[in-house]
């Protein structure tokens, strides 16, 4: 992703569980983590799994110099991708088209860090698959997992999850009511807690009694106490505990086999489904059709027809997160909602026995490939950004709905039509994910089709992106022909604009024929995606030394950028802009527009603009007599480059790097160039951007180790109780100020950061060390 990553795989959960009466166990965990480098918390769902993880990991953070990694794999549908999350979190990307665990292990070699995945129960293999090659990465990584079951990977450490206590009951009832007994019994202090959260509910000597039976009733299990603390806006406890009497012996009529614990959980969630309306039943198990966080328009989009109209949904939706079966976020102004992987398992029983399972893939499939195909049509305008981050948000959304077109043959051209659509979005940086898709969509439908065409022009210029140029040329090839046998000239053209660019680092002058070739396709032309055949020109001419040339044909590229709104284009041409001033030798110019450039690549989340721009800025740097400055940009990009193998790719300007290191080496001396390509190699994403922009400088070697942070003392404290996994309403309560108020304080630390969810403010203070 960018400087700041666009969206972390999996948000911190929003889990109901509140942390209450896990000292022991935290204690426990973390001297287990200590002496071993895998190890898996295990227990039922609604245990509190989660939250053990990650106060485990918020107090052991100074053990791990190079941070914590959060991945929560509930979303995930296919093993397959596991990689891709994990890089994600690593902030490793495997864009040259390898390996992508072979690429998220050399990026850990020499690393201390801390990688938690959450919720791997339905993911075993893949999950153990990984672990085992990480963990022989470096002796220095170690991995905690949550999961139902243990992974069974090597030297694998288990560590049970045990449900809260609740005080003895013997035969005169629950022991008498001391207030003080709160502290040693965490499940009544929880209900109470929670409780108190929705109500004017307070323990008192009369109703201690019934609390403690009903958390007993509940096995202490933090979630199914949760779901019953939140009733008691309606029922008494006593009215709580007569209906969970009621559903326990419904419940063992049916499964005496069923554990204990099972029963316990589905007897509260089975409890909570039967209080809602018939309308909140039908939404809660058609959400379960999403991977992750979904948004009120696409439950209206999929979720209603004549039992739930589209009007009720935004109350059926209000019902839920009343009921706390559905959580809430806001981030960045937009709202999202969850179910908490235990209720979605519920839901999704629901959803089987109503037969209604292949129509709500069906209409989730639809809705996102017409949700892309808008995207695509509206990318080239000034609500580009605003459709970048929502892609982003819908990641594993989006996964789901390509995995569902490639279920059959008889779905390949969706299939073909979505991976085509979507890449406008990929060229932000996710490549091989998105020739992965490619590739099995073009295998899955060879029919000859404006669909086939358009993702064949996809798969060429990722190919070549990745600098697998054969590929690539035959598949733009392909797309040309067949562009022209379906009678498309746009398309055409479009082709032939990206054979230019695919031709630039091995023949720039078939390059530029084939640039001028395609801009006389007056469809394409006139297009601002001939924005790719001007980009070709800038390159080639700058390669010629034709500065005059290439700065005239970046000009083109930013009329035509500002003409539709556009941004993404404009940071290409400020980046080719900025070597063409280079090569004039006007290196204030040419830092400038790299500047430029890379304040927009960074909101993108485009590494591998990111990577061109700090190169460039580490030749001005360097062209202008500051060799430390320069050597330490250089060593901040070849740690880009490892990181996210951006070592392919059409951009032929390796040859000019390498020159000028050699010249600072000889003028620095030695000593002095290693160490300051030392220091750039200690940056990360964040720090590299910071660094190139002059907003910071990187890792402080002074005395403390700090690194700088751009955040008031407020708003510190806020992202601290944000990694503790707390809620706006938490802080609030925390803090003693308004909720709206902590909504502000959120809202204003994404900003800063240039995040957009509260895992990436959760993750960024989990691996700082602390000011």
């Amino acid at each position: 992703m960018g400087a700041a990553k666009q969206e972390c795989p999996g948000d911190l959960p929003l889990e109901l569980t509140s942390f209450v009466g896990r000292k022991r166990e935290v204690a426990e965990g973390k001297a287990l983590l200590s002496r071993a480098r895998a190890v898996t918390l295990v227990g039922p769902g609604g245990v509190g799994k989660t939250r053990l993880a990650l106060r485990m990991a918020a107090e052991m953070r100074r053990a791990f110099p190079d941070g914590v990694r959060f991945v929560d794999l509930a979303q995930l549908r296919e093993g397959d991708l596991l990689p891709f999350l994990v890089g994600e979190a690593l902030e490793v990307q495997e864009q040259s088209g390898g390996d992508v665990t072979k690429a998220l292990c050399r990026s850990l070699r020499g690393r201390q860090l801390l990688l938690i995945l959450d919720n791997c129960e339905h993911v075993v293999d893949a999950c153990a698959q990984l672990v085992n090659s990480v963990l022989r990465a470096d002796p220095g990584v170690r991995v905690l997992a949550t999961s139902r079951q243990r992974l069974g990977v090597t030297g694998e450490h288990v560590q049970p999850v045990s449900t809260l206590p609740v005080p003895a009951v013997n035969d005169e009832g629950p022991s008498r009511f001391a207030p003080t007994a709160l502290a040693e019994f965490s499940a009544v202090a929880l209900f109470a807690e929670r409780a108190a959260a929705v109500t004017d509910f307070s323990l008192t000597e009369e109703n201690w009694p019934t609390v403690v039976r009903l958390c007993r009733r509940l096995e202490g299990l933090p979630l199914a106490i949760e779901l019953a603390a939140v009733r008691t806006r309606t029922m008494s406890a006593a009215e709580i505990l007569r209906r969970l009497d009621d559903q326990f012996g419904l419940l063992e009529s049916i499964d005496q086999a069923t554990p204990s614990r099972h029963r316990t959980l589905l007897a509260t969630v089975s409890d909570s489904y039967e209080l809602c309306s018939p309308e909140e039943r039908l939404l809660w198990a058609r959400a379960t059709i999403f991977a992750g966080p979904f948004e009120l328009e696409a439950a209206e989009g999929i979720c209603s027809d004549g039992r739930l109209p589209t009007g009720k949904v935004l109350d059926a939706v209000a019902g839920l997160v009343d009921k706390s079966v559905l959580t809430r976020e806001e981030l960045a102004g937009s709202v999202r909602f969850r179910l908490p992987d235990s209720l979605a398992q519920y839901g999704r029983q629901r959803l089987h026995e109503a037969g209604e399972e292949g129509e709500m893939t069906r209409r989730h499939r639809d809705w996102y490939l017409e949700l892309v195909e808008r995207m695509e049509g509206e990318w080239y305008g000034p609500k580009q950004l605003d459709w970048s981050r929502r892609m982003h948000r819908d990641h594993a959304n989006l996964q789901v709905a390509l995995a569902n077109c490639l279920t059959a043959p008889t779905e390949g051209q969706a299939a073909l039509r979505m991976t085509a659509a979507m890449v406008p979005w990929n060229m932000s940086g996710i490549f091989t994910e998105a020739r992965l898709w490619l590739d099995r969509a073009l295998a899955l439908d060879s029919r000859p089709t404006p669909a086939r065409a358009r993702a064949l022009r996809a798969h060429g210029i990722i190919c070549a992106i990745q600098g697998d140029t054969a590929t690539g040329h035959a598949a733009l090839e392909e797309c040309r022909d067949l562009a022209r046998q379906v009678g498309d000239p746009f398309l055409e053209g479009f082709a032939r604009g990206n054979l230019a660019l695919a031709a630039t680092r091995e023949d720039p002058e078939e390059a530029g024929a084939l640039a001028e070739e395609a801009l006389t396709y007056p469809e394409y032309a006139q297009d601002p995606q001939a924005c790719d055949a001007w980009l070709a020109l800038v390159m080639v001419r700058s390669m010629r030394g034709e500065y005059e040339g290439a700065i005239a044909a970046s000009e083109a590229i930013l009329r035509r950028s500002a003409a539709c709104g556009e941004i993404s284009y404009r940071s290409w041409a400020l980046v080719a802009r900025a070597v063409a001033d280079f090569g004039k030798g006007d290196q204030a110019t040419a830092a400038a527009h790299a500047r430029e450039a890379m304040e927009i690549k960074r909101q993108f989340g485009d590494t591998v603009g990111i990577g061109q721009a700090v190169m460039v800025l580490a030749w001005t740097a360097l062209g202008s007599g500051d060799l430390e400055r320069g050597c330490v940009l250089l060593g901040a990009h070849t740690r880009l480059r490892k990181s996210y193998d951006l070592s392919g790719g059409f951009l032929p300007w390796d040859a000019q790097t390498d020159q000028l290191a050699v010249r600072a080496q000889q003028g620095l001396g030695e000593d002095a160039f290693q160490r300051a390509i030392a220091r750039g190699l200690e940056f990360d994403l964040e720090q590299t951007v910071g660094y190139a922009l002059g907003l910071g400088e990187g890792p402080v070697t002074a005395k403390g180790g700090a690194v700088p942070s751009p955040l008031t003392r407020r708003e510190e404290q806020v992202a601290e109780l944000v990694a503790q996994g707390m809620s706006n309403k938490q802080i609030a309560h925390h803090l003693v100020v308004s909720q709206r108020t902590a909504e502000a304080h959120v809202e204003h630390i994404l900003i800063k950061l240039g995040f957009t969810s509260r895992a990436q403010i959760a993750s960024w203070y989990t691996r700082r060390e602390p000011a």
